[in-house]
């Protein structure tokens, strides 16, 4: 059989009802022959064959090799002898890379347009449009100078290696967005002949390949005229809570591991406290640093000139003198804990740190104003709050309205226009914005990102503090408890929070655009649409990171003028989208880069479901459920069961349109969505394990918005894990050593006296034997978690390495049906029993002392096994055929 399309090759055996279902006469024989080759079907009578991913866990692996994608429109054929290795090249590098712009089909139905508007495969965009980071990119630049990129005058989409010239004016280009002609610069034209009416690759790398940056000299704001590096300020609460419990002492032992580490950032840095005050540490000619404090909270104000805050990690003799303001501070706090009598550290008597004053007010609201306002000045950067402390004005529901100018890009009017209000028209009083709001609408403006290290606190919701960070670009760390290996967990994830900076990008404008038979919907991201898009087909952010990624949700556009033209729809070959961001990389460099992809126009729903590309499909109906369990307004709906009914109509679909013949007691699918059962049930447990399994509400909101801002290869990994055998033997010449299947009994049944088990989100060590060797075992764990922490680059977090909770020992026993916490059934509210029992769950003798958290782990972990949320891979097939086959018989 040969693979699925989007890189993911499975294993997979047609039944015998299959092969009978295609032996037919030779005249049906041949008339079939595109059918019966993309058909197969699921029988789940032999669980070994149904088909599992084989691939392996890389951005490589997941997205496939450039030199695998065809060309929609190849200038020559490939057979030409004319046609050199390199023009063969180019021609495949004409669309953009699948890490940067992957599309959920490779086509768009247009005609007819009630069979096209009613398709449940949801046509989508996913973005990311940083994989390679901002700063090492490997994507050609186009040097314009101080002119404007070449673009259409009227969709004002970007030139792109689709743009083709003119039939009637050879000094004009046609728009592949719209098909408008556009005049050519003689600049342009004069390159151009030079080149023989060629694109060259040097001068213009925009009409050869499908991602290219542009200086953007002649895009620049005002207040973004001159190149400045992003700035990073590490804010530390030092409130009295703060300090008993040792939140502080951790926050600056982390940081000071996270200065140490041997890739340091390559920009300045500085360090600001808040308690009842705010302490900016200024470094002095001396080497030393003073303090200086603001301590108006109602008017706050920057007491000093924020050049002079920075201090730069390359330089050794600053770098030191940083790390001992660190050490010096740790000192100090740790010295006050609640269970000993507060003494000063500077040998004074009384209560310096107000350990038992806890009436006091907390600056958090001035040292973010404060904070904000330093960066601002500084070109932007990021702030990394180290709080415990909910703020009065962080707390309470915001009585604000999104208005008409919220929030403003850099070049939006800053004054719009008030339209024009009938006379004895009474005027809306705008209402005030919350603190919260105001931040986000400065961010935006100046490109400044929050990022949050926050703590479990009774009586404080940390999910206010998350509030912002998550529109702002930044990152959320959540310590549940101040537990062994906490700080050693919030040092490694600020190592990897300040690489991520190194390749991130600030101020960006993002713009989607779609040629003429498209159009944007709907954005998935974690913040919202500029007011201005209408379609919400742009947004600002202030940072962007490598692994971001946000979804725009497509739909066609369906025309019916009869008048229109039958035989220039027909001739309609291609559609395509384009992605332009413009952004500032860390060396203050203003570009925009773009992002260009064409689909196909197919005939048939057949040739749709070809073209479909598994990856991003099932990233995007992860992210869609993941956004109605965030959206408090959609508390009815079970994301699980949204997952469900995208499966049945898919399949259903493609069952009743695009199969004639099929054989009975079988999942019949084509090759394209072969993975797709697997990956559905794997979605539905994974969402129960994020939402229900965790009783901390902060911790929840922080899962669930890693999802909505994953890159595909990070979402297929958490999907299907992957199990090792320790010690790992990898093959020469590859990273990581061949997986296992996602199952229990690989575990405690294996050849292998350990196993590693990783779905990107976390990783566990797991013996079962040999225990003289476990001091090996665990080293070759950790090093084998390290290559997989590469491998798995671009992500969102560190992974850390844990062990796994206790297994069962034998899978004899069986239990009975077991309900979950909210009393629904194992199948969630839509999913009944298989054959009218219950699926079973293997389950040991130990399996009582397991907690219900670390049972639904388990299940999420082994997601072809049966599990106390659902049924095992089998059961689930059967189930699938079972309302597959009931929905085509109702429907016929």
């Amino acid at each position: 059989m040969a693979p699925p399309t989007g890189g993911y090759p499975a294993r997979a055996a047609l039944t015998g009802g299959a092969r009978a279902a295609t032996q037919r006469t030779p005249t049906q024989r041949r008339t079939r022959v595109a059918e019966s080759d993309n058909v197969c079907s699921l029988d789940a009578g032999n669980p070994a064959k149904l088909p599992r991913p084989l691939v392996g866990i890389d951005a490589e692996a997941v997205y496939g090799s450039i030199h695998e994608e065809a060309p929609c429109d190849a200038p020559t054929s490939p057979t030409s002898p004319s046609t050199s290795p390199t023009e063969r090249d180019v021609a495949r590098e004409k669309n953009a890379a699948r890490q940067f712009l992957w599309t959920t089909m490779d086509a768009a139905l247009l005609r007819p347009g009630e069979l096209a508007a009613s398709l449940p495969l949801p046509l989508a965009a996913v973005l990311t449009p940083f994989a390679d980071s901002a700063d090492f990119t490997s994507l050609p630049i186009s040097m314009t100078g101080d002119d404007e990129p070449l673009r259409c005058p009227r969709c004002r989409c970007y030139a792109n290696p689709h743009f083709k010239w003119s039939m009637k004016d050879n000094a004009k280009f046609q728009c592949n967005m719209c098909s408008h002609t556009l005049d050519v610069p003689q600049k342009f034209m004069d390159d151009m002949e030079r080149n023989g009416q060629c694109a060259d690759a040097d001068t213009h790398p925009e009409l050869v390949y499908g991602s290219v940056d542009f200086t953007a000299g002649a895009l620049l704001e005002e207040e973004l005229q001159r190149p400045l590096c992003p700035f990073v300020c590490f804010v530390v609460e030092t409130t009295p809570w703060a300090i008993r419990h040792g939140f502080v002492s951790m926050a600056l032992e982390a940081l000071q591991r996270a200065v140490e580490a041997p890739h340091p950032l390559e920009r300045p840095v500085c360090l600001v406290t808040f308690d009842e005050i705010v302490t900016f540490y200024e470094p002095t000619h001396s080497g030393r640093f003073r303090a200086v404090v603001m301590p108006d909270l109602d008017d706050p104000f920057l007491p000093v000139i924020p050049e002079t805050l920075g201090v730069h990690l390359q330089d050794p003799e600053q770098k030191g003198s940083f790390l001992e303001l660190l050490a010096s501070l740790q000192k100090e706090y740790s010295k006050a804990t609640w269970l000993q009598e507060p003494t000063s550290p500077f040998c004074k008597e009384g209560d310096p740190f107000h350990l038992h004053d806890e009436t006091q007010d907390v600056a958090s609201t001035a040292v973010l104003r404060t904070c904000v306002q330093a960066l601002t000045t500084m070109g932007g950067g990021d702030v990394v709050l180290f709080q415990a402390t909910v703020g009065e004005s962080w707390v309470g529901d915001s009585d604000s309205a999104p208005e008409a100018d919220d929030p403003l890009s850099p070049k939006t009017p800053k004054t719009p226009k008030t339209p024009k209000t009938p006379m004895g028209t009474p005027l809306k009083k705008k209402k005030k914005r919350s603190f919260l709001e105001q931040m986000h609408r400065t961010c935006c403006r100046t490109g400044v990102a929050v990022s949050a290290v926050t703590v479990a606190r009774e009586g404080c919701d940390a999910t206010k503090l998350h509030w912002l960070p998550w529109r702002t670009g930044g990152d959320v760390l959540h310590v549940p408890s101040f537990g062994p290996g906490a700080g050693q967990n919030m040092a490694q994830h600020l190592q990897h929070w300040m690489r991520k900076m190194q390749g991130s990008a600030y101020n960006c404008v993002v713009k989607f655009r779609c040629s003429k038979g498209l159009s944007c919907k709907s954005l998935l991201a974690p913040w919202p649409a500029a007011a201005s898009a209408a379609d919400q087909s742009a947004f600002e952010v202030p940072r962007l990171s490598p692994e971001m990624s946000v979804t725009f949700i497509l739909r066609p556009e369906i025309e019916t003028d009869p008048e229109e033209d039958y035989s220039r729809i027909r001739d309609r070959k291609s559609l395509s989208v384009q992605a332009a961001i413009l952004y500032t990389n860390s060396k203050g460099e203003r570009l925009l880069r773009t992002h260009t992809r064409s689909l196909t126009v197919p005939n048939s729903v057949r040739q749709v479901y070809q073209s479909v590309n598994l990856a991003p499909l099932m990233t995007v109906l992860l992210k869609q459920a993941v956004a109605v369990a965030l959206d408090p307004t959609q508390s009815a709906k079970i994301p699980r069961d949204l997952l469900l009914e995208s499966c049945l109509q898919i399949l259903g679909t493609f069952r009743r349109r695009c199969v004639e013949y099929a054989t009975k007691n079988c999942l019949v699918i084509n090759r394209q969505l072969l993975l797709f059962p697997l990956y559905v049930l794997a979605a539905r447990k994974l969402l129960y394990s994020l939402t229900s399994s965790k009783e901390d509400k902060a911790q929840v909101e922080e899962s669930l918005h890693r999802i909505l801002r994953m890159p595909i290869h990070s979402v297929m990994v958490a999907l299907y894990p992957r199990v090792y055998p320790l010690p790992a033997d990898s093959p020469e010449g590859v990273d990581l050593p061949r997986a296992s299947a996602a199952l229990e009994e690989v575990v405690t049944r294996g050849t292998a006296p350990a196993h590693l088990i990783t779905n990107g989100l976390g990783m566990w060590y797991h013996q079962t034997g040999a225990p003289e060797r476990e001091k090996e075992l665990r080293e070759a764990a950790s090093e084998l978690a390290e290559r997989i922490r590469e491998v798995l680059q671009p992500s969102q977090d560190w992974v850390p390495l844990t062990d796994l909770p206790r297994l069962p020992t034998a899978l004899e026993e069986k239990i009975g049906q077991e309900a979950t916490p909210s009393r629904r059934p194992r199948y969630g509210s839509r999913t009944p029993s298989i054959n009218g029992s219950p699926p079973s769950l293997p389950i040991g003798k130990g399996a009582d002392q397991i907690s219900w958290p670390e049972k639904v782990m388990l299940s999420a972990i082994f997601v072809e096994d049966a599990g106390v949320t659902e049924g095992s891979y089998a059961d689930w097939v059967i189930f699938l055929q079972e309302q597959v086959a009931q929905r085509v018989s109702e429907s016929s």
